[in-house]
């Protein structure tokens, strides 16, 4: 008995394949004009987009340097704040923030892409902010907490725009650290030559110089703006292949999907005549 029903099992899947192949056949010139229909129409869409290219740059923090000669606990005691390097947190932030994309998109090479046709040689408020905001469009960083990593990644029509803005972001971001780091090493060294001015403790007094030499140190390090604040692990390459839009991937699906749905319309449509004949 189990052998008959399994036997019948298999002719009635059989019957049920024949059926389908029936179907198409019968509705297969239907199907071929819904394939054919839906892949022009995608690859034409297609063919009218753009192509946007993509160029990337990975960035590594400077590992931060403890204060030498037991200074650790000395610029506290007297109030003073040291300018630490960044780590990468701070970085991605200030990667995103507006400070630094208000830099590049005042940077005239750039006008015409962040301006477009209403910039002029003073551009105003709202126009530099209408230039943010495209930047931000085009514009991603990613943070890899593991590795301790900033991706920046641009993207754009022009192959060789794309590196260049993200040259320009690397180049603001430091010098805009070695500015800041420069002034509050000239703050600190100005407030430490005051304590002596006014003639401190002399139990702390050799600190205090030491401390003075160290600011001294950080703005003539700052000045060299090399590996400063981070490490170019990978700079920005003017991209060769565009990213999207991937004609050949977008009309393959083009014709998975809409092979799919003409199947599907064509036995929808054959169960609705079946069950309206035998009704």
């Amino acid at each position: 008995m189990d052998d008959v029903a399994k036997d019948l099992d298999e002719v009635h899947i059989i019957d049920n394949i024949v059926d389908h192949l029936k179907i198409i056949r019968k509705y297969y010139w239907l199907i071929m004009t819904i394939i054919m229909g839906s892949v022009s129409i995608t690859g034409f869409i297609s063919l009218q987009q753009p192509d946007i290219y993509e160029a990337k740059a990975v960035i590594m923090p400077v590992a931060s340097q403890p204060n030498q000669n037991g200074l650790a606990n000395v610029d506290r005691q007297i109030g003073i704040s040291m300018p630490a390097q960044s780590n990468a947190a701070e970085l991605e932030s200030l990667l995103n923030s507006n400070i630094l994309m208000e830099k590049v998109v005042r940077n005239k090479e750039f006008y015409p892409i962040f301006l477009r046709e209403t910039y002029d040689e003073n551009p105003g408020h709202e126009q530099i902010w209408e230039g943010i905001n495209i930047l931000r469009d085009i514009y991603t960083v990613k943070y890899d907490q593991k590795k301790g990593l900033i991706t920046l990644m641009v993207e754009y029509t022009k192959a060789k725009t794309t590196a260049a803005i993200i040259n320009c972001i690397l180049t603001e971001l430091t010098n805009y650290m070695s500015s800041e780091a420069k002034r509050v090493a000239e703050t600190n060294r100005k407030y430490l030559e005051g304590l002596i001015k006014n003639k401190a403790d002399p139990l702390i007094e050799q600190k205090v110089y030491s401390l003075i030499a160290r600011q001294i140190e950080i703005s003539m390090m700052a000045e060299v703006k090399e590996n400063f604040a981070f490490k170019i692990l990978d700079p920005p390459r003017v991209p060769v292949n565009n990213v999207r839009p991937g004609v050949k991937k977008v009309l393959v699906m083009s014709f998975v999907l809409s092979l799919m749905g003409a199947l599907f319309l064509v036995f929808v449509r054959e169960a609705f005549l079946a069950r309206k004949g035998s009704s």
